[in-house]
C-alpha cells in the first residue's frame, strides 16, 4: 500500500455570494473549526463551498453507463444551479477561493458560483509560485468531452497535478474520499455498513493501485456487457411485438400457424432453459451452503467434544478433592441400584422400598451409611464451561435445522430439474414434427419468408444477448478473483485498523469495541463489521441513532489515522443533534482524540445549548469559529430571538477567551 496525501485546508474566501450579507474570509486551524448559526443561515452551503473548492460540484466519482450502444464513463454531479439558487441577488459574479495543500504543494482554486466553473488555479511548489495554464470550461460541458479531448483544459491539468501530489490513482479517488470519508453530512449516511463503499476502500486504498485498476476495468466491462445484453433483450421484445401482430392477423394461414406454433414452442423452451439454469444455480448455491453448514456443524461438534472433555476433567478434579477416599466406582454402584434394582456387591435383587431408602440418602454411603462430604456448590469455572457447552449444543441444533431445511429444498429442486428436462425433451420432438410439416409447403411464401426472417433475427439477437451475458459473467468472475486477492491482503491490516477503531469507539460507548473482517453482511464482499460488547452488529439499526453515528465516526477517524501522513480534515454536520446528555462528553472526547494528530476538525452547530460544545471549547488545544448568524441572513424569527443571538455571542466570546489564553502560553 502506497502512502496517500489528503488535502490540508488553509483558507477560504467567499465573494459576492448573496446568501451571506458580506464577504467571508476564514483561515482554517489544525484544531477545531466551529461553524455556528441557526437553521437556514447557510452552514451546509458553507461546507459544500469547501468541498466545491477542492473537487468541484461532484457527488460521485467515475462510473460506467451505456449510451446508444457505446460505453461512457462519467461522474455524477449536484445540480449546476446548486449555488445560484441559494443567492438572493443572482446578477453578481459570485466566487469561492480556497487554498489547500496536498503533500508539499499548495493550491489556490478560484471557482464560480453563479456558473459552475474552475476559473483559475495558483500553484506554489517550494519557492516557485505560478498560474496553471489551460482553457476554461464549465463543469457540465467538461463532463461531456471524451477523455482524449480534455487534455488542454484547466480542470484536467488541475486534477492531474492534484492526483500526482496526492499519490492517488486518479482524481476520482479524491472525489470518493472527500464525499464518503472526510464528510459526514446531515443525510447521516453511514459507511461502516455499506458494502459498496467498503469494497472501494479495500481495493483502492489498502492495496496496490495497479491491482485496483485491473479490478475497476473488469467491473466496468462487466457492467458494459450487461448493459449491451439488456439492449438486445429490448430489441427482441420489439420484434416479438411485431410477430404477435402477424399472429393475430394471419390466424387462418396454415403455414404461418405452423410457424407460430414452432416459435411458441421455442419461446417456451427459452423460458424452460432459463428456469433450468436458475434451478441449477439454486442447486449449486444450496450445495455450497450445505457444505458450509456441515463444516460449521463439524467444527461445533469438535468444540463440544473438547468442552465435554474439559467438563469431565474439571469434575474429576473436583471429585478428587472432595471425595478423596471415595471408591472410583461409587457412582456406577449407585446407578446400578437405581436402574437395575440389584446389589452391586452380590447382584441379588433389592426391593423397591429399599432402593428408595438408599437413594433418598444421597449424602450417605449406601453400604455403611456414614456421611459423604460433598461440595455444596458447583465452582464458577465449571458453570461457565457448562454454559458454553449448552450454547454450542444449541448452535448444533440450529445447524441441524438449517441442514434439514436445505436438504429438503435441494431434493425439491432436483425433482424440478428432472421435470424441466423431461418437458424440454418432449418439446424437442414437437419441434421436429412441426419443422417436417412446414418444409415443402409453398403457399403464402412471402409471409413465410418475412415471418421466418424475423424469427431468425430474434435468434441472432438471442445469441448476441447470451454472448454479452457470458462476457459480463467472465469479467465479473475476474473481478471477484482480484477482489479475493485484495481481501486476502486486508487480513493483515485488520488488526492494526481494529486497534485504532477500538480507541475511538471505546471512548464513546465505554464498552469493548473492535472490528472483524468478514462477508456476513454481503456474501460477495468481505468488509469491516463492528463488534460491540462481543456482539457482531450486522445492521446499523441494531444501535441507537447516536451510537451508530459515532461508531461510524470512529471508523472514519480510524481510517484517517491509519492513512495519516500529513494534516488533513474531517467535516461533521451538527454532531450533537442526536445526543442525549449522558453521551455529550464522550462524543466530544472522540473528536478531540482525532486531533491528537494535527488535523482540521470542522463541525457545525445549530446553537443548541449543549454540554458537547462546552467540552469541545474547554478542552480543544486550538480552536476558531465562524458565526453565520451574524455573517448570514437570519430569518425574522431568528433576529427576534435574543436568546439565540446571545448564545452565539457567548460561544464566540468563550472561543476568543480560549484563544487569548493559548496565545499567552
Amino acid at each position: 500500500m502506497n502512502s496517500i496525501y489528503l488535502p490540508s485546508l488553509k483558507k477560504i474566501q467567499v465573494k459576492n455570494f448573496s446568501l451571506y450579507n458580506q464577504d467571508i474570509e476564514y483561515n482554517f486551524v489544525n484544531g477545531v473549526n466551529l461553524i455556528i448559526g441557526g437553521n437556514g443561515v447557510g452552514k451546509t452551503t458553507f461546507l459544500n463551498l469547501v468541498k466545491y473548492g477542492i473537487i468541484g460540484l461532484y457527488k460521485k466519482e467515475l462510473s460506467v453507463r451505456t449510451y446508444r450502444g457505446e460505453k461512457r464513463l462519467s461522474r455524477t454531479s449536484h445540480p449546476m444551479s446548486y449555488f445560484k439558487n441559494r443567492m438572493k441577488n443572482k446578477i453578481t459574479k459570485a466566487e469561492v477561493i480556497l487554498t489547500f495543500t496536498v503533500n508539499e504543494t499548495t493550491f489556490t482554486t478560484i471557482r464560480g458560483l453563479d456558473e459552475i466553473i474552475l476559473k483559475e488555479v495558483i500553484v506554489s511548489e517550494g519557492n516557485k509560485t505560478y498560474k496553471l495554464e489551460g482553457e476554461i470550461i464549465k463543469q457540465d460541458k467538461y463532463e461531456k468531452l471524451d477523455e482524449a479531448e480534455k487534455g488542454g483544459y484547466l480542470q484536467y491539468k488541475f486534477e492531474e497535478l492534484v492526483k500526482a501530489n496526492s499519490n492517488l490513482n486518479s482524481f476520482n479517488d479524491l472525489i470518493f474520499f472527500v464525499n464518503n470519508i472526510l464528510f459526514f453530512g446531515e443525510d447521516r449516511k453511514t459507511i461502516l455498513w455499506d458494502p459498496e463503499v467498503q469494497s472501494i476502500l479495500s481495493s483502492k486504498y489498502f492495496n496496490n493501485p495497479e491491482l485496483d485498476n485491473l479490478y475497476q476495468e473488469y467491473r466496468r466491462q462487466e457492467k458494459y456487457n450487461d448493459s449491451i445484453s439488456r439492449h438486445k433483450s429490448e430489441d427482441i421484445r420489439a420484434i416479438s411485438k411485431v410477430l404477435k401482430k402477424i399472429k393475430d392477423s394471419d390466424s387462418n394461414n396454415e403455414e404461418i400457424n405452423a410457424l407460430k406454433a414452432l416459435n411458441e414452442i421455442r419461446i417456451k423452451n427459452e423460458k424452460l432453459n432459463t428456469i433450468l439454469n436458475n434451478t441449477q444455480l439454486e442447486r449449486n448455491e444450496l450445495e455450497n451452503r450445505l457444505k458450509v453448514l456441515r463444516a460449521k456443524k463439524t467444527k461445533a461438534h469438535n468444540q463440544l467434544q473438547e468442552i465435554e472433555n474439559k467438563i469431565q476433567e474439571t469434575e474429576a478434579n473436583i471429585y478428587k478433592e472432595v471425595w478423596e477416599n471415595l471408591n472410583p466406582k461409587y457412582d456406577l454402584y449407585i446407578e446400578n441400584i437405581r436402574s437395575m434394582h440389584s446389589c452391586p456387591m452380590c447382584n441379588q435383587e433389592i426391593e423397591e422400598r429399599e432402593v428408595k431408602r438408599i437413594l433418598s440418602k444421597d449424602s450417605a454411603c449406601f453400604l455403611c451409611e456414614q456421611t459423604i462430604k460433598v461440595k455444596e456448590q458447583e465452582p464458577e469455572e465449571l458453570k461457565e464451561i457448562k454454559k458454553r457447552n449448552d450454547t454450542i449444543l444449541n448452535e448444533i441444533q440450529q445447524y441441524e435445522i438449517l441442514i434439514y431445511k436445505d436438504e429438503s429444498n435441494l431434493e425439491n429442486l432436483d425433482n424440478e430439474y428432472r421435470e424441466i428436462k423431461h418437458k424440454l425433451f418432449d418439446n424437442k420432438i414437437k419441434i421436429r414434427d412441426l419443422e417436417h410439416n412446414i418444409v415443402g409447403n409453398t403457399n403464402s411464401q412471402d409471409d413465410f419468408v418475412t415471418y421466418n426472417a424475423m424469427l431468425n433475427e430474434i435468434e441472432e439477437l438471442e445469441n448476441e444477448k447470451n454472448k454479452y451475458l457470458k462476457l459480463s459473467k467472465e469479467n465479473s468472475e475476474k473481478a471477484n478473483a482480484i477482489l479475493a486477492e485484495i481481501e486476502g491482503n486486508l487480513i493483515s491490516i485488520t488488526k492494526e485498523l481494529s486497534g485504532i477503531f477500538s480507541e475511538f469507539a471505546n471512548s464513546f460507548l465505554e464498552m469493548k469495541s473492535y472490528l472483524t473482517f468478514d462477508n456476513l453482511i454481503d456474501s460477495s464482499v468481505k468488509m469491516y463489521i463492528p463488534v460491540i460488547n462481543d456482539t457482531v452488529r450486522l445492521d446499523s439499526e441494531e444501535l441507537s441513532e447516536s451510537q451508530r453515528f459515532f461508531i461510524d465516526h470512529s471508523f472514519r477517524m480510524s481510517l484517517l489515522s491509519y492513512f495519516y501522513t500529513k494534516p488533513s480534515f474531517f467535516i461533521c454536520e451538527t454532531p450533537d443533534s442526536s445526543l442525549d446528555i449522558s453521551y455529550e462528553e464522550n462524543a466530544a472526547n472522540i473528536f478531540l482524540q482525532y486531533l491528537n494528530n494535527p488535523n482540521a476538525l470542522i463541525i457545525t452547530s445549530n446553537l443548541n445549548n449543549s454540554e458537547f460544545l462546552e467540552k469541545i471549547i474547554e478542552n480543544a488545544t486550538v480552536i476558531d469559529s465562524i458565526n453565520l448568524l451574524t455573517l448570514g441572513n437570519p430569518s425574522i424569527i431568528q433576529k427576534g430571538n435574543n436568546k439565540l443571538i446571545q448564545l452565539s455571542l457567548k460561544i464566540e466570546e468563550d472561543i476568543n477567551e480560549k484563544k487569548r489564553k493559548n496565545s499567552k502560553n
